[in-house]
């Protein structure tokens, strides 16, 4: 019994050093073994890719600039019509409402006469009076005269000829009743025709405050006439803009005008600024102006201009010679161009004269011909190597 234990023991011992010189060999026969026979890759050097882009060949053309305002239709001329004399009124015209178009000398209101041509009539007769009274003092003076020859030719003393005695002042002042007759009655045939109201232009009535029927007192308000010959624009430019512009009351620079909300054209031109710069924007107010807006004269047709109406004016201002036209968005940072030049990318300045909304106006730094690269590249170099995508997809 104890040998067979004895033997079971040195059984393990023998196991537990040998096992893992055994596992040990192992793993180191393993490892040569995968090591010589692992793939082994080549690395390929890398291929240079050159960045593939869009080009556009420019030349240089005659630009007009144009500067882009927003503004809001205003009357040229707005007047309030009073009256001038009290009364009931009769007569109004049929286009006397509100928006009615009336023509220049047209009555519009007409006052009840009757009490001004009693006036006129009583004016005529104190004139009468006077003008009588007048001759009937002239007459008189001629007797002074007579009488005052027979009193000389009786009398061994000289007898002198006063004014008074020739009745010169009764004389003036007959004359002076006369003129003053005349003045009442030129006062009341006025009043008379202050009765009749008519328009002082084409206008159209924005407001009107009487009708048949009413009673006005004078400078009693009656209506509301705008103009309608010509309406104006009061739009901001920036300060710099300004000295494109030319600013004349017939040759002012044109201008095309759209409403925002209907899409209706007119065509107008700058007349004069409003000789200030509004506080907050530090911008210059300019006038423009548009002859026959409601399309009725010699622009009949035309659609018509509404008041108040909120548009925007594209104004023609100076023109530019040999200058090349490119999208804003082709101007890169420091004001340069990306140019392609046999394959290779030069980055060249430039100097534009004029920018707008979406277009750059350039004079130097580019060349008849020249192509403007319109990609993008993400690190630009001066000198790298560029392929056109036209020849890409030959």
């Amino acid at each position: 019994m104890n040998q067979l234990t004895s033997q079971t023991s040195l059984g393990v011992t023998l196991l537990k050093a040998i096992l893992p010189v055994c596992l040990i060999a192992l793993g180191v026969a393993g490892f040569w073994h995968y090591k010589f026979k692992a793939v082994k890759v080549k690395r390929k050097p890398a291929e240079k890719v050159v960045p593939v882009v869009d080009i556009m060949k420019v030349n240089p053309d005659r630009i007009i600039a144009q500067i882009r305002a927003m503004g809001t239709v205003q009357p040229n001329r707005e007047v309030e019509i009073k009256s001038q004399v009290a009364g009931t009124v009769i007569q109004v015209a049929p286009a006397f409402v509100q928006g009615g178009l009336i023509r220049k000398g047209q009555t519009m209101v007409r006052i009840d006469p009757a009490d001004y041509t009693l006036a006129v009539n009583k004016a005529q007769s104190a004139l009468a009076q006077a003008q009588a009274d007048f001759e009937i003092e002239k007459g008189q003076q001629q007797i002074a005269k007579e009488e005052l020859k027979l009193m000389a030719t009786m009398s061994v003393n000289e007898i002198p000829e006063t004014s008074l005695v020739l009745r010169k002042p009764q004389l003036e002042q007959a004359r002076a009743a006369v003129a003053s007759a005349q003045s009442d009655l030129d006062a009341a045939r006025l009043d008379l025709e202050r009765t009749r109201i008519t328009a002082p232009f084409h206008a159209l009535v924005l407001s009107k405050q009487v009708d048949k029927g009413a009673m006005t007192a004078v400078q009693g308000t009656l209506a509301t006439l705008v103009d309608v010959t010509r309406y104006q624009v009061e739009v901001q430019v920036p300060l710099d803009r300004l000295d494109r512009i030319r600013v004349h009351e017939t040759h002012g620079s044109p201008v095309r005008i759209r409403s925002l909300y209907a899409g209706r054209e007119w065509d107008g031109r700058v007349v004069r600024t409003t000789g200030t710069v509004t506080e907050q924007s530090r911008m210059a107010g300019v006038i423009i102006q548009v002859d026959d807006p409601l399309g009725i004269g010699p622009a009949k047709g035309r659609p018509a201009m509404l008041l108040d109406d909120h548009v925007e004016a594209i104004i023609e201002g100076q023109a530019f010679d040999n200058v090349f036209s490119l999208p804003r968005t082709l101007v890169r940072e420091g004001s340069t161009l990306w140019i392609y030049n046999d394959g290779r990318l030069e980055i060249r300045k430039v100097a534009p004269v004029w920018i707008e909304n979406d277009r750059v106006f350039i004079r130097s730094g580019l060349s008849p011909g020249d192509f403007v690269i319109s990609s993008d590249l993400p690190t630009p170099v001066s000198g790298m190597a560029l392929t056109l995508a036209s020849q890409e997809s030959q």
